[in-house]
């Protein structure tokens, strides 16, 4: 009985070191949290058909994410289990015969799968009252093969008419490209380079920027905030100048809703990514710091003075091609590996406070809050498995090609909620300090800070003259710094970093003398693979 008692004292003691720096409070738990008000934000990406699943019928679906929006964001951000996301990014839902929906049949419409047009009216309603705003998936680069538009194309092309519906499709009498596709019973071939059932937009021609308009109308004025649109990169084609109908369809859009909020996927290198900056679409995503050889991933391994100077020079280069720019920050999505297969629990942790931690939006696809793995790393339909809430309570969730869903080894949210130091609970403190630091995301970044340690990396960013310091020890020891580059630094708040520690066979969570922040007279010590966030008080 004494033992047990002197093992819970222990315990005890231990976890109210937990409280934080120097034994005064954790200021992520007194400092007031903000709502955005602005474009800038942290997306959730929602692949709906493995999110949840309200009808018993294996597919997730529009009612399944309404029920879970108090876990995206119950709309306090200073109190609840959730995560603090305050943006969703909806994966394609318009009506396909695919289970991915990137071939759309019906542009004004909600797949069945999915849900109704009404659902969708609830989802809008429901997240706008709770401050998040909503962005769909729009493909503009090719139809299904069975839209309306292209099933009467072709069959007018059977009958050698060229001027009808053909002009929406970029249609030939040549097969000399690789993506030309021939159409049965006719001496014309179309364009589709991603698939047979894909065929190619003609985005030079006035008819089809007229139907995206409608398009864009129609759904801005069901309340949509935005768009992530589809592969970007391929809207520069023989006749069309990429930058050119990106500046259209934005400028277009703006006609609706002036404060619409647009990002481009363009899996390309950076410059080509600047360039595109220049059409004046808010954001593009920054493929070259994401994904498995992305500078966070490789940064959270020990290379983070290397990340800071990157990170400014990306940066400072989208700023010159548009003022307005706000970089899109990820670090997986739908056609990756998911982050849990390529980093350990640490390492992963380290990588979300990077990209948390810089200026722009953030990005985050469901469940890699809660490091779900990939069952394999061989398909694209791999990295969309079910959402798990409890590890107790597996979801009976259909995805073609992928055996049934598995126990997460990390836990559920159910049971990451419960452990304060999870995967889970570092996404929710790192989105907490970003709403408490509005400079994170709207600042630039003014200097970067040269600890002469290649495993440190910080920068300083401005704001409206509000400056703060952001450091992050990737390294595997504590790093005692000093902090003189801001003046009256104010300690604003840290990732959690590892505190798992055994006390007669049971582990416990405690902050050691290494594992603590501390800030003392301009002096501040980083545990371990621990991000920190100082702000300056002039």
């Amino acid at each position: 009985m004494k033992r047990l008692l002197c093992v819970l004292l222990m315990i005890c003691m231990l976890v109210s070191l937990l409280a934080g720096c120097g034994g005064s409070s954790d200021p992520v738990k007194s400092i007031k949290a903000e709502a955005s008000s602005d474009k800038y934000r942290n997306f959730y990406q929602v692949w709906i058909g493995s999110f949840c699943d309200s009808n018993n019928d294996q597919t997730g679906d529009l009612q399944g994410v309404i029920s879970k929006l108090d876990y995206i964001n119950d709309g306090d951000p200073n109190a609840g289990d959730d995560l603090g996301a305050d943006g969703i990014w909806l994966s394609p839902m318009m009506p396909s015969k695919s289970y991915h929906k990137y071939n759309v049949r019906d542009y004004f419409n909600i797949d069945p799968e999915f849900g109704t047009l009404d659902d969708f009216d609830e989802l809008i309603k429901k997240s706008h009252d709770r401050g998040v705003k909503v962005i769909i998936d729009l493909v503009l680069n090719h139809s299904g093969d069975d839209h309306e538009f292209f099933v009467k194309a072709c069959d007018e092309l059977r009958e050698g008419k060229e001027d009808g519906y053909a002009r929406y499709y970029n249609v030939s009498k040549t097969s000399d490209d690789t993506y030309n596709r021939p159409i049965s019973g006719s001496d014309y071939y179309y364009e589709g380079p991603f698939s047979t059932d894909m065929p190619d937009w003609n985005l030079s021609y006035d008819g089809t920027r007229e139907y995206f308009e409608k398009v864009t109308k129609f759904w801005l004025d069901r309340g949509v905030d935005g768009f992530r649109l589809d592969a970007v990169k391929y809207f520069d084609d023989k006749n069309t100048d990429a930058v050119e109908f990106l500046k259209w369809f934005y400028t277009m859009a703006q006609k609706y809703n002036p404060d619409v909020y647009m990002v481009g996927e363009d899996w390309d290198d950076a410059g080509n990514i600047y360039t595109m900056y220049e059409s004046g679409i808010d954001s593009l995503f920054n493929f070259k710091f994401g994904n498995s050889g992305g500078e966070f991933i490789v940064a959270s391994h020990g290379m983070a003075a290397d990340l800071a100077t990157k990170l400014k020079k990306y940066d400072d280069n989208i700023k010159k091609h548009n003022k307005n720019a706000i970089n899109a920050n990820f670090l997986t999505n739908h056609d990756m590996v998911r982050l849990r297969n390529m980093l350990d629990e640490d390492d992963n942790k380290m990588a979300a406070a990077m990209y948390m931690l810089t200026p722009g939006n953030t990005f985050t696809y469901y469940g890699e809050e809660i490091g779900i793995e990939a069952p394999n790393t061989s398909n694209d339909a791999s990295y969309r498995t079910a959402m798990i809430w409890d590890n107790e309570a597996l979801p009976d969730i259909y995805v073609p090609g992928v055996a049934g869903v598995e126990a997460n080894a990390l836990g559920g949210v159910k049971q990451q909620l419960a452990q304060e130091n999870s995967l889970l609970n570092t996404y929710r403190r790192l989105i907490k300090i970003r709403h408490q630091n509005p400079e994170i995301a709207r600042g630039d970044i003014e200097e970067v800070v040269d600890f002469k340690d290649t495993e440190v990396g910080a920068y300083i960013i401005n704001y409206d003259g509000s400056r703060v310091l952001i450091i992050h020890n990737a390294g595997e020891e504590a790093k005692e710094l000093t902090v003189d580059m801001v003046e009256k630094p104010e300690l604003r708040g840290w990732s959690t970093a590892r505190v798992t520690v055994a006390v007669d066979n049971l582990e416990v969570n405690t902050t050691k003398d290494d594992n603590k922040v501390t800030l003392s007279g301009g002096k501040l010590s980083v545990p371990a693979k621990c991000s920190v966030v100082i702000k300056e008080n002039k």
